[in-house]
């Protein structure tokens, strides 16, 4: 069912655009991972995907699915991505593929072993999740870093350096690039999901409290 389906994917969690299409099983990849020109900007985004679309050959309307890296990740960069599908959803009304952000993370390291994804969220907060060969060993959850300071040191992989000395712990390279990685969790969520139980409109999976519910428990 993959190989027949055109989609458009897009991660912007971590600060960089990330996109990709998949037209038919063929795969197309924004070259736009870790430059100056990727960084996250609202008027970029959809020139981005607009030329993706035209190496595809394809147009707007030619898409049967969207997909959003959808969090954990950077409030603003989850917002811009979800507002930007959103946009483009309100013509199209395609169905919506979440991805977590972490997962993708952990498909960039080369590696078969099991493996933490462990991001700052800052406020004293993390967000991990493990992951291994693709599959979910343990959910992903915001927790605090003296949290994770207990956990058992392991390999791991991040965008943002840690806030606090990662005692004992291997980190692995980021060796793949985000887009490639979009692409193939794009393919692996979609081989585990019904298309007719996906969302019409994008809703971003932020984890972590804002400051006024955490106020409420004060």
């Amino acid at each position: 069912m993959i190989d027949s389906q055109n989609i458009l994917a897009l991660d912007t969690a971590f600060g960089e655009i990330s996109a990709a299409v998949l037209k038919g099983g063929e795969p197309f990849l924004a070259r736009c991972d870790s430059s100056a020109d990727g960084k996250t900007r609202s008027t970029t985004i959809v020139p981005i995907l607009a030329d993706l679309l035209e190496q595809a050959g394809l147009s707007w309307h030619e898409l049967d699915l969207l997909a959003l890296g959808a969090g954990p990740g950077a409030f603003t960069g989850l917002r811009i991505a979800a507002a930007t599908l959103a946009g483009i959803n309100s013509e199209l009304k395609l169905p919506i593929l979440h991805l977590s952000s972490l997962a993708m993370t952990a498909r960039q390291a080369v590696t078969s072993e099991p493996l933490w994804v462990i991001e700052d969220a800052r406020a004293g907060e993390a967000f991990t999740g493990c992951y291994a060969a693709g599959d979910k060993i343990h959910a992903d959850r915001c927790i605090s870093w003296h949290e994770v300071a207990d956990m058992e040191a392991a390999r791991f992989v991040c965008h943002n350096n840690p806030a606090i000395d990662m005692l004992n712990w291997k980190r692995l390279a980021l060796l793949i690039p985000r887009s490639a990685a979009l692409l193939a969790e794009t393919e692996h969520a979609l081989s585990e999901t019904r298309i007719a139980q996906l969302p019409l409109y994008p809703d971003p999976i932020y984890l972590q409290r804002s400051q006024a519910e955490k106020n409420i428990h004060v």
